[in-house]
């Protein structure tokens, strides 16, 4: 027990300390926490004795992510994305997918590396966007209202490619074997389903007026759910957005949200600490050229495709490259998804290396250029 409190007293401190540092230069939080764990690991080489817990702790923080990410993706705000969001952020995911695969197979990765590279540089960060847009006052302006449109769209994909990396939890994938990950799976989403429906509605009526007894439902309800379709072989992280889905339409969806960032927000910091932590620069110089080369394609080529695409449908160049500018870096989804394809064995440590750089520099780099947007597009007025 001494052990664990004394690592994660370490990586908190650091984490804190980072991301004051971070702050005052207007850098994002995530960053803080993957150099905490590269400071740690690879630069520090301080060796955890707790690392299988706390990296469960980090797995538990991404449940609690897409918990959230499923309680804010109700059916109205779906019914609700204008058709701007849906038609620009369906052609740039694909568009920076496409592009991000051959750019991947030119740097002679093979063909499951490029695709997972692929995913990881289609995806925006909603978190970074809608807070730095929320600091320079941009989220009630056009350009905001379609960013987190577009955002939005994104993580409705984001959603299908973890649904779809979670059938590969089965190693063998025979017909017999994928008819024992799904027939248990089908049959725990209708049951959710119905509890969605007929139970879930009342229940929370009754016991909402009681914040406490709320929040412990509702963190019992992400936690049961995702050992259970663990157990059948699906991933946690599918457990925790399945059990927000659920939620998503009662009427107390706005303060199961409030009461669970915190939580998520500290059990997130130390998956993004394992993440830096698992980082491996002894093959720095083979990833170094790539990371910048797909860096660049991200902060260059996702604003392009959204302006051209804004532009044809008829939006004033200044919207149309603010909108741009707001998608220039990946998601914490992407590396979401590169964690389950190494889990998986799909990848190597190396692409989670590489895509941990992008991420790195993405963030910092867009992090800039959406706070001096408005400068950089004074000429379009």
């Amino acid at each position: 027990m001494g052990n664990i409190l004394f690592e994660l007293t370490v990586i908190i401190s650091i984490a804190a300390i980072l991301s004051i540092l971070l702050r005052l230069i207007k850098q994002p939080p995530i960053l803080a926490y993957i150099l905490t764990g590269i400071l740690i690991g690879p630069f520090g080489n301080f060796q955890l004795q707790s690392r299988d817990f706390l990296q469960a702790l980090g797995e538990l923080g991404i449940a609690l992510l897409l918990f959230i990410v499923g309680l804010e993706l109700n059916f109205n705000e779906v019914k609700s994305v204008s058709k701007v969001a849906a038609v620009v952020g369906t052609l740039q995911v694909t568009l920076t997918a496409m592009g991000g695969y051959f750019i991947s197979k030119a740097l002679g990765f093979n063909n499951v590396e490029s695709i997972y590279l692929a995913a990881a540089v289609a995806f925006s960060s909603t978190i970074i966007v809608v807070k730095l847009l929320t600091d320079i006052k941009a989220m009630q302006n056009l350009n905001g209202k379609i960013s987190f449109g577009l955002l939005l769209v994104q993580d409705l994909f984001a959603v299908f490619v973890l649904i779809f990396l979670s059938s590969f939890f089965k190693s063998a994938l025979s017909l017999g074997s994928l008819a024992s990950v799904f027939v248990p799976g089908l049959i725990i989403v209708l049951t959710t389903l119905f509890l969605s429906v007929f139970v879930f509605p009342k229940l929370i009526a009754k016991i909402g007026n009681s914040y406490e007894t709320l929040f412990l439902f509702a963190i019992a309800w992400v936690l049961g759910l995702s050992a259970l379709m663990s157990s059948v072989g699906f991933s946690i992280e599918i457990g925790g957005l399945l059990a927000g889905l659920s939620l998503a339409n009662t009427t107390g969806t706005l303060h199961i949200i409030d009461r669970t960032k915190p939580l998520r927000d500290f059990f997130i910091t130390l998956f993004f600490v394992i993440l830096g932590l698992n980082m491996s620069f002894i093959s720095l110089s083979k990833i170094f050229i790539p990371a910048v080369i797909l860096s660049l394609f991200v902060i260059l080529f996702k604003p392009f495709v959204t302006f051209i695409v804004m532009r044809i449908m008829g939006f004033p160049k200044k919207v149309s490259a603010l909108t741009g500018i707001s998608l220039g870096q990946i998601s914490e989804f992407s590396l979401i998804i590169i964690f389950i394809g190494q889990k998986l064995g799909h990848v190597s440590p190396e692409i989670v290396s590489l895509v941990a750089t992008v991420a790195i520099l993405t963030f910092a780099v867009s992090s800039y250029l959406i706070m001096g947007s408005e400068r950089l597009t004074r000429s379009l007025d």
